[in-house]
């Protein structure tokens, strides 16, 4: 499994909007987890065998909100 990291900025509040996406060999999304104040613990946590730093990459507010209600989980 590999993971990628997206980055929507802040909200008006200052509360970050980064979320972590799962992939499996196929490219297939697996997890999707909210980084919220845990940073890369919080992949770890959710899915201990990711290896990887992930890469971070912009994305927009809606895609972040999106993926975030997908609700996958570790399995």
């Amino acid at each position: 499994m590999i993971a990628i990291k997206l980055d929507a900025g802040n909200d008006r509040n200052g509360n970050r909007r980064r979320v972590f996406v799962v992939l499996d060999k196929d490219g297939e999304i697996r997890g999707i987890v909210d980084e919220g104040y845990k940073g890369t613990s919080a992949l770890r946590d959710a899915f201990p065998k990711v290896k990887n730093y992930p890469p971070v990459f912009a994305t927009t507010p809606q895609e972040y909100r999106e993926l975030l209600k997908l609700k996958i989980q570790s399995k």
